[in-house]
């Protein structure tokens, strides 16, 4: 019979908040509080996102320092300071020596992201030190390789052309909240509610600034780009597996919040019930799991 670990959960609570107050940070900084609002509730109830909180491995602080990279590389890019170019220089640094191909490549497509909105003097600073932050990592060994994932079960498939669709489409459902391997053995029977959260992050990046839009879709796709090299490289797809493509999940949330934020009245409160509906229902079969 499946139980319900309250201690577990209260410890990892505290966490959960620190993310939903950054995303809906970065979120009403972009679209506005209404944007905010959806983006702290989607994050709120993510099981994925959940899931990595209450596991011993360091993805969620990686989501919290991708949040703060995110609040950080925001700000910098409507009024540039150099002490926070430094700040979040070092964070970025931190993300691209942490070991995770997905983070790593988030970290990359934002560095080139702030090439275009700052001023030279303020990307050197941010430059230099993501770049120290590295050569420090590397040096004190605290840097890891994305190529390094251990022994691989043997459960994991070979890459192939289908197999790397396969999974990317699996996992992408996965990262948006939709765990439907708990109720049906394939991704593809929740396609129509997949589909709706696709329609409303497009709508979300259509409403937004061309640069805003930049960021987020491109962040959006870069861990997937990179898990799919990587599957290449290593022959298998692991890489593509959803706990490796978390650094997804911000950008996947600020979307959706701001599509959501972008209805009105009652279309507003009908899609955003079906998609926190949703997401409460999968959350709830993952506690009880």
């Amino acid at each position: 019979m499946a139980r319900f670990d309250a201690r577990a959960l209260t410890a990892v609570v505290p966490g959960l908040l620190l993310a939903a107050a950054l995303v809906a940070f970065v979120a009403s900084r972009l679209a506005g509080a209404r944007a905010g609002f959806w983006a702290a509730g989607l994050l709120a109830l993510s099981p994925v996102h959940l899931s990595a909180s209450r596991t011993a491995g360091p993805a969620a602080l990686l989501v919290l320092l991708l949040l703060a990279v995110l609040g950080l590389a925001t700000g910098l890019a409507g009024r540039p300071g150099r002490f926070r170019a430094a700040v979040a220089g070092v964070a970025l640094g931190a993300l691209l020596a942490c070991g995770v191909a997905g983070f790593a490549a988030v970290a990359l497509a934002t560095l080139v992201w702030l090439a275009w909105q700052l001023d030279r003097r303020t990307l050197a600073i941010l430059t230099l030190a993501a770049a120290l932050t590295v050569a420090a990592g590397v040096i004190l060994r605290l840097a890891r390789s994305p190529l390094d994932y251990g022994e691989l079960p043997a459960s994991i498939p070979a890459t192939t052309p289908a197999g790397i669709v396969r999974c990317a489409g699996a996992s992408f459902t996965r990262i948006l909240g939709l765990e439907y391997q708990l109720v049906v053995s394939h991704a593809r029977y929740l396609l129509p509610l997949t589909a709706l959260f696709v329609v409303l992050m497009a709508r979300g990046a259509g409403r937004l600034p061309s640069r805003s839009r930049r960021l987020l879709v491109g962040g959006a796709l870069a861990p997937f780009v990179a898990g799919a090299a990587m599957a290449l490289v290593t022959g298998r797809v692991a890489p593509l597996q959803a706990d490796r493509l978390l650094a997804a999940l911000p950008f996947l949330v600020l979307l959706l919040g701001c599509g959501l934020a972008s209805l009105r009245g009652a279309r507003a409160w009908a899609a955003g019930s079906v998609v926190l509906g949703s997401l409460a229902a999968f959350l709830g079969l993952a506690l009880a799991r």
